[in-house]
């Protein structure tokens, strides 16, 4: 593989980005486009300039819109705790289903970020609208499909969980809820991947932060029923989130309906779903939905196990998969961005810029989750006391957290390569690595648990070498360089 040194050259080798970029498109932005010369990547401009420069513009708002969708469930789960602690647990016990419907809408978004992001780098806005419109019809068909067989599923969900009546019924209800409104987080979702596509971080900010506050006034007022508004409990958090949810789509509908330039819709394309774009769509989103699924289900796994072995055991485990989330958070934010770059390049022509964007932001986001990493490891139960002053968690999870900053770099390494690939188009190798060595963690956990008598430590030392792995099989699969000269089928 290359050496940082030879993949990376100085940043003085980039030209400075120019201060009057101009949208791709078909003619000047429309009135109400927020489209700035001075401030920012827009579409089109992400195949010229300063990588850095480009990389971080797009990133930054990518990285804080990550977290404030990542506040929606904490939202929840502070007003719902007010209840008692088996609506709580309902709404606990939803996020693992709840993680599935969000992988779900990979099957479109995906797809639409590398039509779309390729299309503009080309400077065919026609084709990028063509594929969005696609993309918007198709994810409302597979939402509809899906809140159909959720609606039969979460009930068994909760009987397989064993859980009590308590817990089960307001946790249908609020599961019920959410995969009912399907077609909405698709169309959310779809939304923002159509804008980041085209080089707009900003604008899907401020839409999620607005859906976040929204859902926030929300929240009490249906939950606890004050003033007008009607006591729903558990149900009125699941109906705060649905309606904040459908405001941000409507705002996305405005910004299509008005032509803004980063939101490229050809709407013609309506009704006119061609069978092989489609097909492509899936192709190209199943990898990543395969992806969110299994790591859901072995996570599940790996908490039975650390359930068994004792009640601290369990809250250790789910406490060190809080401290990677700003890892995590940090770093997807920033692959978003470097998926969007990476698309725009190829569809420019411009095969060795997309390559350096990639091993760029590789390099970054190394450094972020280094950092993060070695305070982990330095400071483990600092880290703890963010989340809990419980003097036996903070005793056995110290050295639990100080493992898990071993991998912290190789797996935001690793989170950055995957949309990399997504970006060219090429989505199976993260599945290929992802997949077989997630599986592995089963019977790793089960042996060096059971057999070696491992304990919660011996899941953070299987935890931080499957991660580390994974990284290192990224950079060496990537570094062959075959997503290059891959080619979309529609």
């Amino acid at each position: 593989m290359p050496s940082w040194r030879a993949i990376v050259p100085s940043m003085s080798n980039d030209l400075p980005m120019s201060r009057n970029t101009i949208p791709a498109g078909d003619g000047p932005p429309c009135e109400g486009s927020d489209v700035s010369l001075v401030a920012g990547p827009t579409a089109g401009s992400l195949t010229q300039g300063s990588l850095h420069r480009v990389l971080f513009l797009l990133a930054g708002p990518a990285v804080v819109a990550k977290v404030l969708h990542a506040l929606l469930g904490l939202v929840d789960i502070f007003w719902v705790g007010r209840l008692g602690a088996a609506p709580t647990a309902a709404v606990n016990t939803s996020f693992f289903a709840s993680w599935i419907l969000d992988a779900s809408t990979h099957l479109t978004a995906v797809g639409i970020m590398v039509y779309v992001s390729r299309a503009i780098g080309s400077g065919d806005r026609r084709r990028a609208g063509i594929a969005a419109a696609h993309g918007l019809q198709l994810g409302v068909v597979l939402g509809a499909g899906i809140a159909v067989l959720a609606w039969f599923a979460v009930p068994l969900l909760f009987q397989a969980l064993n859980t009590a009546d308590a817990v089960s019924r307001p946790g249908i209800i609020y599961l019920r809820t959410l995969y009912l409104a399907a077609p909405l987080t698709f169309l959310y979702v779809n939304s923002e991947s159509i804008m980041r596509a085209s080089g707009n971080t900003r604008r899907p900010l401020m839409i999620t932060g607005a859906m976040v506050l929204l859902n926030l006034v929300l929240d009490p007022l249906l939950i606890f029923g004050i003033g007008p508004f009607p006591r729903l409990e558990v149900f009125g958090a699941a109906l705060a989130t649905v309606i904040a949810q459908l405001v941000a789509v409507m705002i996305f509908a405005l910004h299509a309906i008005r032509g803004h330039a980063d939101f490229p819709l050809q709407r013609h394309a309506f009704g006119r779903l061609q069978s092989r774009m489609c097909l492509e769509f899936v192709r190209l989103g199943a990898p990543a939905l395969s992806i969110g699924v299994l790591f859901s289900s072995v996570y599940l796994f790996l908490s039975g196990v650390a359930a068994r072995l004792g009640i601290v055991e369990l809250a250790v485990l789910g406490l060190g998969n809080r401290a990677e989330t700003l890892t995590y958070l940090g770093t997807s934010g920033f692959a978003e961005a470097t998926g969007a770059v990476v698309g725009q390049n190829i569809g420019a022509g411009k095969i060795d810029r997309a390559t350096k964007a990639a091993w760029y932001s590789a390099l970054w986001m190394f450094c972020f989750g280094g950092f993060l990493g070695a305070l982990m490891m330095l400071f483990p139960r600092q880290v703890l006391l963010v989340f809990t002053d419980d003097p036996e968690v903070l005793q056995v999870g110290a050295q639990y957290i100080r493992i898990l900053g071993i991998s912290q770099g190789l797996m935001a390494v690793e989170i950055v390569l995957e949309r990399a690939f997504a970006g060219a188009g090429d989505t199976l190798p993260p599945m290929l690595i992802s997949v077989p060595i997630n599986l592995l963690r089963i019977p790793l956990v089960w042996w060096m648990v059971h057999s070696l008598g491992g304990g919660i430590i011996a899941i953070g030392v299987m935890l931080a070498a499957t991660s580390a792995l994974r990284g290192i099989v990224s950079m060496l699969w990537f570094s062959i360089g075959r997503w290059k000269h891959h080619a979309l089928r529609a």
